[in-house]
């Protein structure tokens, strides 16, 4: 919102060192694909919000455009694991994303 505050990705990885586990950490904002998902879980993000593109899924589809907009992301998600050797959310780590 503000022009001059770092975006999510970039504080993201010191929050998680400054946390190391004790909370659960959870991204919402700019949260658009699988890719985004998948770079926001290396930096250290437990859980993903995704809510913009899911109202407009619902408002284009109801509940079919809500599902078609999951599986998009899912796909996504579950390539960029492919391509980057994690076969498990559990495997995704820092290593995978350049920062």
């Amino acid at each position: 919102v503000l022009s001059d505050t770092p975006g999510t990705a970039e504080v993201l990885p010191e929050i998680a060192a400054a946390v190391k586990g004790k909370t659960t950490i959870i991204v919402d904002g700019g949260i658009r694909s699988g890719l985004d998902i998948f770079k926001a879980l290396a930096l250290g993000a437990d859980v993903c919000m995704i809510c913009r593109p899911v109202l407009i899924a619902y408002y284009g589809g109801r509940t079919e455009g809500m599902e078609c907009y999951f599986d998009k992301l899912k796909a996504e998600l579950v390539d960029t694991m492919y391509m980057c050797g994690a076969r498990s959310i559990s495997d995704i780590c820092g290593e995978m994303v350049r920062v």
